[in-house]
């Protein structure tokens, strides 16, 4: 036997033995670092070490960003204020068909694993990474989507690959976490409601609706199928955007649901071969109500929300909390503004067009100078830097454009900003508001004729009040002591003002004679207006116009008795709403209440009266102002509309007919309407259609038809106005006008009390 090769052998390995005993001990030590620091890994996620993990006290607790919605008086809903469009449902809602469809094609262990599926983790190494196949889906179970989906995956700074591996080990941490606390069938209901689908909806209630028009239980298996395969690429598989790609991942969820178990092959073929019925809508379905309305409660709910915190400290969220605003509005009453607003506009229109004729709009270039300064193409360029002269220029540049027509189809073609401007200008513009007098409630909102051609909104736009003013300065003559059959000169005078002699006429031209205070109401006389503020000095009508609500400049100055001051429709109708509320001023509000998701109340409005006129002499407006209607420059309520309701209101028309006002009341409701130009350079040029008898008035006429036809609705809690007190009745009983002649006749028979009622023309035709 040769004993050489056993020894070289054993020599050999005794040569070699500390080298392999340093090998695995080397490969033992890296195992242990490599352990110890997986480990320390896992452990340094877990406790936060890369950012916040939540408690499972907190995966509970979380809410998905839901926005808020607003409902009108009657529970009615006026739309939702959102940054992602979602609304949630609950598991019970969901079809099963959904569920299965879901857990087939994103997560078959979904039921049986505790939130992380190593088994799959393997399937996407074998067949998606060796063997290329995409169709086999991630890795990451529905609990690890929910979370991610849930908090995200924000940059943590140390490199894509390692901030993935740390996003991963996150959402696994907490899938866990989360499994821990919560049954399978809320992890489902709330993936569904949190996760992201094509046309940028959230949640599968805001999917099925835009893309089917339908609630999530009544999703065909076909449709269920279509968004659950959208969810591998909301975009790649949008089955609106990239129909044959969806279609035929839709056919693999069938198929995979068939495999599952949840399906018959008989029921995967009638599935897959079945009409997907999409009924696509751009916009959400549930549009918004009473657009100008709601637009204003965004802002107001946005201001109210800046004093309210959640108990934990952090402010409320409009757009994220799932608030319910609840607001006085009442749809069935803005139905009928809108309509009166609407059918108005359309005959002033129409009037104002054939009254242009070939002239432009308006009146000088400095108004379409103004409308082309206000527009946003100018602001925004102006605040980009771009210099004025070359803002003019690009104004001319003519290109594909469409220009918006009120209620009608846009005009398509070749037109310049210049052209748009021009053509916004061509139409007049109206503003609509009706309150509750009893508490200062808005009933109807209507800032404009039409939303969609302009979003300005003319409840809240401040423009010369007219003759709507005149009734501020007969209720201060009252406040002092004057009485109703006061008589005022009607002859001409020249007064001294700041800006020179002025004499003010009145718009028939004809004077002289006296009227009484409230003929000169009634009959809206600018002459005895003025001569009256003189006599009682403006700084009274001032003080009651504060007290009023309104909140502008008001300078004390005689030309304000002819309505010089600018005032917005919100603040004309809640200071008018006085007259009928006895004397007491609410100020008018529309968001009664406001709850957080949980139904707690966090809001509720508190309505404040306060007395500004007696009983007495707020019966005596009432008087005076209902004169206006049955004899005076509101007539036409009745001779011309047949309005029928008991009415009290105030006609107004400004300088050059800039603008046309009315406000008025019934028993229950007091309401305004405005109509004008975009600016006050836009207006009738002659004629009687742009004074507030012809162009404002008609508007409270159509929505009183409207109310008095509908048998669903009362105009207000009384069938009439409380009868004024004996001595106010006493204290109207006196001539509107006496003519020159008439008043000689007085002077030489001053026991003489009656006299004969010469009828007169009203001077604000």
């Amino acid at each position: 036997m040769n004993l050489h090769q056993p020894l070289a052998r054993l020599h050999h390995w005794r040569a070699s033995r500390p080298k392999t005993f340093y090998a695995l001990a080397t490969v033992l030590g890296l195992a242990t670092v490599g352990f110890v620091a997986v480990v320390g890994l896992l452990l340094a996620v877990s406790y936060s070490g890369f950012g916040h993990m939540p408690s499972r006290q907190e995966l509970l607790d979380y809410r998905n960003d839901i926005g808020s919605e607003a409902y009108d008086v009657n529970g009615q809903s006026l739309g939702r204020f959102f940054k992602q469009d979602r609304e949630e449902t609950t598991y019970e809602e969901l079809p099963e068909h959904l569920v299965q469809a879901l857990v087939a094609t994103e997560d078959s262990r979904f039921y049986t694993h505790g939130g992380v599926d190593w088994e799959a983790y393997g399937r996407v190494f074998y067949k998606t990474i060796l063997q290329g196949n995409d169709d086999q889906g991630g890795g990451s179970t529905l609990s690890q989507q929910l979370i991610k989906n849930a908090y995200g995956r924000p940059a943590l700074g140390y490199g894509y690959r390692f901030d993935m591996l740390l996003h991963k080990l996150r959402e696994a941490i907490l899938a866990r976490r989360l499994e821990d606390v919560m049954p399978k069938e809320e992890v489902m209901e709330r993936y569904l409601n949190t996760v992201s689908f094509p046309g940028n909806t959230f949640g599968i209630t805001a999917a099925s609706r835009r893309y089917f028009q339908v609630e999530p239980a009544d999703l065909t298996v076909r449709q269920a199928a279509s968004l659950v395969a959208s969810l591998k690429g909301t975009s790649s598989y949008d089955p609106r955007r990239a129909p044959e790609r969806n279609a035929k991942r839709t056919d693999l969820v069938l198929t995979l649901m068939g495999r599952a178990g949840y399906l018959s092959a008989e029921q995967v073929a009638a599935a897959q071969a079945a009409p997907l019925c999409m009924v696509y809508y751009r916009e959400p379905p549930r549009a918004v109500e009473a657009p100008y309305f709601t637009q204003k409660v965004r802002q107001q709910t946005a201001e109210l929300l800046a004093e309210l915190t959640h108990p934990n400290g952090r402010p409320y969220n409009l757009y994220t909390d799932n608030l319910r605003i609840y607001t006085t509005l009442d749809l069935r009453y803005q139905a009928h503004a809108e309509r009166a607003v609407t059918r108005q506009m359309k005959i002033l229109q129409r009037d104002f067009e054939r009254h242009l004729g070939r002239r432009d709009p308006w009146e000088t270039q400095a108004s379409l100078a103004g409308a082309i300064r206000s527009s946003d193409r100018w602001r925004q360029g102006r605040q980009a830097g771009i210099d004025s002269l070359a803002l003019v220029d690009s104004f001319n540049v003519k290109r594909a454009m469409q220009l918006p027509v009120p209620h009608g189809e846009p005009l398509v073609g070749q037109y310049s900003a210049l052209d748009s401007v021009a053509h916004s200008l061509r139409y007049l513009r109206a503003g609509f508001l009706v309150l509750d007098h009893t508490d200062g409630s808005v009933r109807a909102w209507v800032g404009g004729s039409d939303f969609g051609f302009s979003r300005y909104d003319h409840v809240t736009s401040r423009r010369q009040t007219g003759s709507t003013f005149k009734a501020f300065v007969y209720a201060a003559a009252l406040a002092q002591g004057y009485d109703p059959c006061y008589r005022i000169s009607n002859s001409l005078q020249t007064y001294a003002d700041e800006d020179g002699p002025w004499t003010p006429h009145n718009s028939d031209w004809v004077h002289g004679g006296t009227y009484s205070m409230h003929g000169a109401l009634t009959h809206s006389s600018n002459v005895a207006a003025v001569k009256m503020i003189m006599e009682e000095t403006p700084e009274p009508v001032v003080a009651l116009s504060r007290e009023l609500g309104i909140t502008g400049e008001i300078r004390p100055i005689p030309s304000i008795a002819l309505g010089t001051v600018e005032s917005t429709l919100f603040e004309m109708v809640g200071a008018y709403a006085t007259f009928p509320s006895g004397g007491t001023y609410t100020e008018p509000y529309f968001i009664s209440r406001i709850e957080n998701a949980d139904g707690e109340v966090i809001y509720t409005h508190q309505s404040e009266a306060e007395r500004v006129l007696s009983e007495a002499q707020a019966a005596t407006m009432v008087t005076m102002l209902r004169r206006v209607v049955e004899r005076g420059t509101a007539s036409r309520l009745r001779w011309e509309y047949g309005v029928l309701s008991p009415t009290i209101g105030k006609t107004g028309t400004t300088q050059n007919m800039a603008d046309g006002w009315y406000v008025g009341s019934t028993p229950g409701l007091t309401g305004g309407a405005w109509v004008g130009g975009e600016n006050t350079g836009v207006r009738y040029r002659s004629g009687q259609m742009g004074n507030g008898a012809r162009s404002a008035l008609p508007i409270w006429a159509y929505f009183l038809q409207n109310v008095e036809a509908d048998t669903a609705l009362v105009l207000g809690p009384q069938e009439d106005f409380p009868e004024p007190p004996e001595e106010v009745q006493q204290s109207l009983r006196c001539a509107d006008f006496i003519p020159p002649v008439q008043q000689v006749e007085l002077l030489e028979e001053p026991e003489e009390r009656e006299v004969r009622v010469v009828p007169v023309l009203s001077t604000e035709l």
